[in-house]
């Protein structure tokens, strides 16, 4: 074991917010095993709000990603953000620099490269050269969880029970104590075949008699939402932030969600969640602590889910 006591730890997670909630667990057990070390992170500003407000986080560098940004002013802007957080990162003389992703980033190995840390962990560059002084195997058969644990073994830091975590304004959470007795279906999620019909939702919702149904979405299915909620006994509540719907799970009594970002933050707030999978390795990515509530098709095809097997499992749960 190789004793980090007293040295500065800078973690990084510049991906998805469901990634960076999956860190939560192994952020909190190094900040247990070592209490008095500074353990700062690097985020940027599509996962930031995944650690905002955590309590074993000293410092939070965060940047934009010039790349998501359209005008060449603001990707200016952006870039020249980030050499500013670089800069400042090379002042602080990290002696551990732990890269938590479990694919080979080369993005995320520009802020350990900038340090001049005794101890750089990360995955090996499949492609070539790297300068992790530590590599780490990419189980894919593990939970993202149990992966960032394994970041984290060589300094004697051991799984204990941790959960996710993700912190919500207190005001964000009495907003919704109204809803205590429902279920909330989240009807959103960015890839083709991890989606479900609306009129699919609206079989699943007529079979559900004597439960109170809300229903949640992005932008980008705001419609589908109204439309549900025109046919179906579900109310849709349009929340304005990832803060917001976080706080909206937190209140409901059962959680169900297509595979995204969102699937993470059920768990997170402490609410059972029930996930209707498509394409995505749920041995990854199911939410921790609820991988026996994953709905899977053998078509990998979300949509081809049949109504039962939805509402079984609500039944039962």
């Amino acid at each position: 074991m190789i004793n980090i006591k007293d040295k500065k730890i800078l973690l990084i997670r510049n991906d998805n917010v469901g990634d960076l909630i999956c860190t939560t667990p192994a952020i909190e057990a190094l900040k247990k095993r070592y209490p008095n070390n500074q353990i700062d992170i690097v985020v940027n500003s599509y996962n930031f709000d995944a650690i905002y407000n955590n309590p074993f986080i000293d410092k939070i560098y965060c940047y934009t990603k010039p790349k998501h940004k359209k005008s060449f002013f603001d990707k200016l802007k952006a870039g020249l953000g980030k050499l500013k957080i670089l800069l400042d990162i090379k002042k602080e003389n990290y002696e551990v620099v732990i890269v938590f992703r479990s694919g080979y980033s080369k993005s995320a190995e520009l802020f350990s490269n900038i340090t001049k840390a005794k101890y750089k962990i990360g995955v090996k560059n499949p492609k070539g050269k790297d300068n992790f002084t530590i590599h780490i195997e990419a189980d894919h058969s593990k939970n993202e969880v149990e992966f960032c644990f394994d970041c984290l073994k060589e300094f004697g830091v051991n799984y204990l029970d941790e959960k996710t975590r993700y912190f919500i304004e207190e005001k964000l959470t009495n907003k919704y104590l109204e809803y205590k007795d429902y279920i909330l279906f989240h009807i959103s999620s960015r890839i083709n075949e991890n989606r479900y019909d609306k009129e699919k939702f609206k079989q699943v919702f007529d079979e559900l008699i004597g439960y109170k149904i809300l229903v949640s979405a992005e932008p980008d299915d705001f419609e589908s939402a109204i439309w549900l909620e025109q046919n179906t006994k579900a109310k849709f509540i349009k929340t304005k932030s990832l803060q917001d719907l976080g706080g909206l799970i937190k209140n409901v009594k059962l959680f169900v969600t297509l595979d995204g970002g969102a699937m993470h933050l059920g768990p997170a707030v402490g609410t059972k969640t029930i996930s209707i999978s498509g394409k995505t390795n749920m041995d990854k990515w199911y939410p921790w602590g609820y991988k026996n509530l994953v709905i899977q098709d053998e078509s990998k095809i979300a949509n081809n889910i049949h109504k039962n097997r939805i509402v079984k499992v609500i039944d039962e749960n």
